[in-house]
């Protein structure tokens, strides 16, 4: 089989488990996750210096090795977005909108300024960029938004049929749809598809902070793509199907920093001129100037875009601490506010695995240190009190794993009973819809003359939001506060009492 019909394959494959990774369910997510997401670059880059496993850390240096040995095979079949933008070019030849591709010149200045701006943002601790441009997180997001809702809508439809057989089996479910992030993400799908279908993998060699980064590194990769030019007439093949817009013809070479390692111009040479061999050895003359003084840009532009990232007003406006007085909750196993949003790349993988659909996506809840994080949303949803799923799937370590006690302990925020909207307090009804559904006790009635007023004891709270979610005023007269660090609490006793008689206080129950 010729090498470039077996990277195809093993591309549209990977693709595919992609597909099922962020809409198997959780099942399929959880056994998937461990497997694809230690060789993915961001995440496996944020989940090393973040908090390191032994199989994030072998994914990387086995990216890293892979590149410094065969350039930018990661590009080539790993990368779902690579994949992807392969997809639309196909397509763009079979309908003949582009059959042809020619030689296009490194945009350098831009390549690289955007590459150092984004890794000195990830160090001042905003995820801002990174989650804007990371090939994987944009493909998760585009997932999630494009997938999920007709895949929902058939499920449902499924449903309402069974039903008219009085089969009532299963519950419908919903796609956490956030118009804000739906335009953002449409915004970037059209971006993706009109580069694609007019200029190849021109995002990949341009926007993609990872592509620039494996480009430099490509530079020195053992392995290259070479030309002989003796035997060369121009016939101008190579160039007409390279997608990356790196053969240039009228010198005779290949651009290894661009080569996504897609294997076309191999197959389109006539003369088979075209090799990939060792470069140890090689007359360092015979390099590309060109590709020297690309480098030699791209070092300029990194370090001016680090002198900028350091100037004072903007680590200000960066920094999480500053983004907002009253932030969202987060996940259960995120640690803390400064945890999550310097660790997440809003890849939505946990918005698509929750079971309860509690986790939705945002647009800026967090401020432009966390844009497009996802976020705890009550009262429309609850978290469930067995499920861990979230922390399971999380490639990043900005949700670490939590076994189910731990989890049932873990405080990610505290309820507030506002007794001026409870209807128990303003007219005097019983109701019992938030203690009905507490899985921890933390509400109890007090006896009150027959009447059973809600009290919360928040040593056993774990912000699940199952109260609020079932409290039935509007507005909800029971919210959830969320904790800018997380915090153990007692675990409830089985046999705790629910009703109270008048004369103990909140703070004085008696278990």
């Amino acid at each position: 089989m010729k090498p470039v019909k077996i990277r195809i394959a093993v591309s549209l494959f990977i693709f595919t488990l992609f597909l099922f990774l962020f809409c198997g369910g959780e099942k399929i997510s959880a056994f998937l996750s461990p497997a694809l997401l230690p060789f993915q670059f961001v995440p496996a880059f944020i989940r090393v210096l973040s908090n390191p496993t032994a199989v994030f850390v072998v994914g990387l240096s086995a990216l890293i090795l892979l590149t410094l040995i065969f350039g930018r095979v990661y590009c080539s079949f790993l990368c779902p977005l690579g994949t992807l933008q392969d997809i639309f070019i196909a397509l763009s030849r079979m309908m003949g909108f582009r059959k042809k591709h020619s030689f296009q010149k490194p945009r350098s200045l831009l390549r690289y300024s955007l590459l150092g701006i984004t890794v000195i943002t990830v160090a001042l601790g905003s995820m801002s960029l990174l989650n804007l441009f990371d090939p994987y997180s944009m493909t998760g997001r585009m997932i999630t938004q494009f997938v999920h809702p007709p895949l929902f809508f058939i499920y449902n439809s499924i449903i309402r049929l069974l039903k008219h057989f009085d089969i009532y089996l299963f519950a419908r479910d919903t796609a956490p749809l956030v118009l804000s992030t739906l335009a953002v993400t449409i915004a970037f799908f059209i971006l993706i598809l009109t580069m694609s279908l007019k200029y190849g993998r021109l995002y990949c060699n341009t926007l993609c902070p990872v592509g620039d980064l494996l480009g430099l590194i490509s530079h020195i990769s053992l392995y290259k793509w070479t030309i002989d030019k003796t035997g060369c007439s121009a016939c101008l093949r190579c160039e007409e199907v390279c997608k990356a817009g790196c053969m240039d013809t009228q010198n005779v070479v290949i651009d290894q920093s661009r080569c996504v390692g897609c294997f076309n111009c191999l197959n389109a040479c006539p003369q088979s001129l075209i090799r990939f061999s060792c470069s140890a050895g090689q007359n360092a003359a015979a390099s590309w100037s060109p590709a020297r003084r690309s480098v030699l840009i791209g070092s300029l532009a990194a370090a001016g875009s680090f002198l900028l990232a350091f100037n004072s007003g903007i680590r200000h406006l960066l920094h999480p601490a500053h983004t907002t007085i009253a932030p969202p909750i987060t996940p259960p196993g995120s640690v803390s506010l400064e945890h999550f949003t310097q660790s997440c790349t809003a890849c939505h993988l946990c918005v698509s695995t929750c079971p309860t659909r509690v986790i939705t996506p945002s647009l800026s809840s967090y401020g432009i240190s966390g844009f497009l994080q996802p976020k705890m949303n009550y009262p429309n949803s609850l978290c469930e009190y067995e499920c861990n799923v979230c922390g399971r799937v999380c490639p990043t370590g900005a949700i670490l794993p939590l076994s189910p006690e731990e989890k049932q302990v873990t405080q990610i925020g505290e309820v507030d009973l506002l007794k001026d909207k409870c209807v128990v307090y303003v007219k005097n009804e019983n109701c019992g819809a938030c203690v009905e559904v507490c899985p921890t006790h933390t509400i109890t009635f007090i006896d009150k003359g027959n009447i059973l007023y809600p009290e919360v004891d928040n040593r056993y709270c774990i912000g699940c939001g199952a109260c609020s979610h079932a409290c039935p005023t509007n507005p909800k007269s029971i919210i959830v506060r969320s904790n800018r660090v997380h915090k153990k609490v007692m675990k409830y006793a089985a046999d705790k009492p629910l009703i109270q008689p008048a004369n103990a206080a909140p703070d004085k129950f008696p278990f």
